[in-house]
């Protein structure tokens, strides 16, 4: 494999996908984001295995992806319990397998193990936590 995954640099073939929004209440979030000139991008989505029901909005800003626990699963509740509200950058890949080198050479720690997600029509996605700032995640192309 290249040498190339030691760069500390984000590869420029990774491309910017959305900004992930934890929320206690999605209907509420949509409203005020529609308000600033967002709209819905597609149909509500729920995916139990993450335990996270969501949305996507696109308008003049970033594409975001709005975010609340399923009913009885907490995966949102450090963030929203900490303050943090837009807690991951996301990412689209073509090689899921580098993009984990990639990280692990940041020293990023793997939150989510790739796992096939909702979201995404069953594209496979992980998740990087860094100690400097948000999480980074990896959607499968």
């Amino acid at each position: 494999m290249p040498n190339v995954l030691r760069s500390s640099i984000l590869p420029s073939r990774y491309t910017f996908h959305h900004i992930g929004y934890a929320t206690k209440c999605l209907l509420r979030e949509r409203d005020f984001f529609i308000r600033l000139g967002y709209s819905q991008a597609d149909a509500d989505f729920s995916d139990h295995e993450q335990g996270v029901q969501g949305c996507f909005l696109e308008g003049p800003g970033p594409r975001l992806e709005l975010l609340e626990n399923l009913p009885g699963s907490d995966t949102l509740t450090p963030w929203l319990n900490a303050g943090i509200r837009m807690y991951h950058l996301a990412y689209q890949v073509k090689d899921l397998n580098e993009a984990i080198e990639w990280a692990r050479g940041q020293r990023g720690r793997m939150a989510v193990s790739p796992v096939p997600a909702v979201a995404f029509k069953g594209r496979r996605i992980c998740f990087f936590a860094f100690r400097e700032g948000p999480m980074i995640e990896f959607i499968e192309m």
